[in-house]
């Protein structure tokens, strides 16, 4: 059992890898929403977007609230974890626990070893493998959404080129406005372990003082013989540093939601849940 706990935990990590790497950049805002557009301006448009963000983002301050459920042949178990994150650019990233509570093992083994695997990927290189672009992705526009203000959300599905456990596949609502990743729901294109036999995860976005960042992941994980999990992050308290120094205020993002969830693929062994690219919305 011990070393499908271990199988378990790593998967998770995998997962998490590929929700975590996307959610730190904030996108810039645009001036005007657009008129409907093809795949490819839309797409074209969102890359542009994603490479202003980099080029405009220094570091940001954050609060974390991991949340993590399982049940199953092990039993119950439930763990909570308030964590604050600081990154800065290009590739640094550190965790610090404010409070810690329930199953130790889920704290100590799934918890902090996603928050590792994600320190260990925060580099330029692992987010150019994982980046919603062209060259990681085909993509087809499924529909066009209105949104609040007559904005339109595009609704494209994403087919990833490679079989890669750091990529996805699903869909990804880009805001009409300022073209970014405003939500994205699916699945690892590749299963990270012949334990599980199904994860499903969503990633919201919002749009906080100019920037795009992570409000919410939530992830179910079924596993072969061994139950469910279902790990939840909740994001808030931003503080975002542009390049160049400025600090805008404060800004709050997804707070008081009812029960945090995190992007992963998750048991009480495994997380994961975030599609590449995600420090922040592309």
């Amino acid at each position: 059992m011990n070393r499908a706990r271990r199988r378990l935990f790593t998967q998770l990590a995998v997962l998490g890898v590929i929700l975590a790497l996307g959610a730190s950049v904030p996108s810039i805002s645009a001036q005007d929403p657009s008129a409907s557009l093809d795949c490819d301006q839309v797409v074209a448009r969102m890359v542009a977007r994603n490479q202003e963000r980099a080029h405009a983002l220094e570091g940001y301050r954050a609060r974390r609230h991991y949340h993590l459920d399982y049940t199953g042949v092990l039993g119950g178990r439930q763990a909570d974890m308030v964590v604050e994150v600081v990154y800065r650019s290009p590739g640094e990233k550190r965790f610090n626990v404010v409070s810690e509570g329930g199953s130790k093992w889920i704290c100590n083994h799934v918890l902090r070893r996603l928050m590792q695997v994600e320190q260990e990927n925060a580099g330029v290189g692992a987010r150019e493998r994982t980046e919603i672009n062209p060259q990681n992705y085909t993509f087809r526009l499924l529909s066009v959404q209105p949104g609040e203000g007559g904005t339109p959300y595009y609704v494209m599905e994403a087919a990833p080129k490679t079989d890669s456990t750091y990529l996805f596949r699903g869909k990804v609502w880009v805001e009409g406005r300022d073209f970014a990743v405003a939500r994205i729901e699916g699945e690892p294109a590749k299963n990270p372990s012949r334990w599980t036999k199904q994860s499903d995860f969503r990633h919201d976005y919002l749009s906080q003082e100019g920037f795009w960042l992570p409000a919410r992941n939530d992830t179910t994980t079924q596993l072969h013989l061994l139950g469910q999990s279902h790990l939840v992050i909740e994001y808030s308290d931003y503080q975002v540093t542009r390049a160049g120094g400025e600090s805008p205020a404060p800004a709050r993002v997804g707070a008081a939601v009812s029960s945090p969830q995190i992007p992963v693929n998750a048991h009480w062994g495994t997380a994961a849940g975030q599609p590449a690219g995600k420090e922040a919305s592309h």
